[in-house]
């Protein structure tokens, strides 16, 4: 597999701890970075976003979550926390769909949830994956690298076999909390990971990882940056005045085409709603605007062929 260089660039209580902590709603959200992966199976897609994961506005077949063994408690001020407050989830309530706890992967994952009354601005996660236990290291105490992730991803590969949809993941950046993991250290030991698991998990077709402030992912966007020998992408920002008829008149064509082109392609419908979310803001990174235009046309045109092939066959 190769990175393509295209200018395309997120407690403590009672004893319990979540491994990530984020501290409450963020202004912005902010897509900092993202590449693209090619596999013998497809391009897939790496995101590095900022921000508060319940108002990204993100869709997602699996929702990723790190816990302190068998403690779930929604601590104000972590990811757990979080979803409590914006979604009212306990997670030692949910059902259990896949247990893998007393194995070294360390995880379960939740059987499908179903909110129907869930706002729409809010991100949306069919199911949620809990990756429990703390950092390792090794005989010689050093820190292993990215112990979360490496598990993560063998969980991702059974997946499918269970009959889990897993093409798009929201994660947040595993270790990087209150473990105090160096991204910059360990940063070329997790695009590895990255490699290996787009290599044996073609269904993953997009990874998203998020953290509430950019401090650890401008980190980590840099260093990817630096090692492709790219451009800062975050250089190049746009304003979008709400009273811009040109911003307008996209925002009411894309609600247009969302209706006749999506009864049956829901990818195609969560590429529209991020890009109108985007366009609803005071101002995005162009590549921002590049990454979901792209992925809009593109759901868009595989409809639109599939369309055609479906009209040809009834016409034969």
């Amino acid at each position: 597999m190769q990175d393509r260089a295209h200018a395309n660039h997120a407690a403590q209580s009672s004893g319990c701890q979540s491994h990530h902590g984020i501290s409450g709603p963020a202004a912005h959200a902010v897509l900092l970075t993202f590449f693209d992966i090619e596999t013998a199976h497809g391009q897939s897609t790496v995101e590095l976003q900022a921000g508060d994961f319940p108002s990204l506005g993100l869709t997602a077949d699996l929702l990723v979550v790190s816990a302190f063994e068998r403690c779930y408690a929604p601590v104000p001020g972590t990811l757990i926390g979080r979803l409590h407050e914006a979604y009212g989830l306990q997670l030692k309530a949910l059902p259990i769909a896949l247990d893998l706890r007393s194995s070294p992967l360390k995880c379960w994952v939740s059987a499908e949830l179903d909110w129907p009354d869930q706002p729409n601005q809010l991100s949306r996660f069919r199911r949620i994956a809990v990756i429990e236990g703390l950092m390792e290291w090794s005989d010689e105490d050093d820190l292993l690298p990215w112990p979360p992730f490496n598990r993560l991803f063998s969980l991702l590969a059974l997946l499918p076999m269970r009959q889990i949809a897993c093409a798009t993941v929201a994660s947040p950046l595993l270790g990087s909390g209150n473990q105090g993991l160096d991204v910059v250290a360990h940063y070329p030991d997790l695009l590895n990971a990255y490699h290996q698991a787009f290599r044996h998990v073609p269904e993953l077709e997009r990874l998203i990882l998020f953290d509430k402030t950019d401090a650890h992912l401008q980190v980590l966007g840099e260093a990817i940056d630096a090692a492709l020998e790219r451009p800062a992408p975050q250089a190049m920002r746009l304003r979008l005045p709400g009273d811009s008829p040109a911003v307008s008149g996209l925002q009411d064509l894309l609600s247009s085409r969302s209706s006749p082109f999506t009864r049956r392609s829901s990818q195609a419908a969560q590429d529209i709603r991020e890009l109108l979310m985007l366009l609803r803001s005071e101002e995005a990174s162009l590549v921002a605007l590049g990454n979901h235009s792209r992925r809009v046309v593109e759901q868009l045109v595989l409809q639109s062929l599939s369309d055609e092939a479906s009209s040809e066959k009834l016409t034969l």
